[in-house]
């Protein structure tokens, strides 16, 4: 019986260092470019600017709104 138990822990600890290797994993990851509605591809950093300003929204994963130039991003 007690070899069962054993086995459960190990079991219950990998499963814990798998969950831990995963979030920093993806915590590390560089942060993906957005899509607009018409499937125009944006700079993680326009959208970014946007989402902070209010200017735009995340629709379904999709950015809605009015986004910033580049020369805009760079003088705030």
């Amino acid at each position: 019986m007690s070899r069962l138990l054993l086995k459960r822990r190990q079991g219950i600890a990998l499963r814990y260092l798998l969950l831990e290797m995963a979030a920093r994993y993806k915590a590390t990851m560089k942060p993906a470019d957005y899509q607009t509605i018409c499937g125009e591809m944006v700079a993680y950093s326009i959208g970014e600017a946007a989402l902070k300003n209010g200017s735009a929204v995340l629709v379904g994963g999709l950015l809605v709104g009015v986004l910033p130039l580049p020369s805009e991003i760079d003088r705030a």
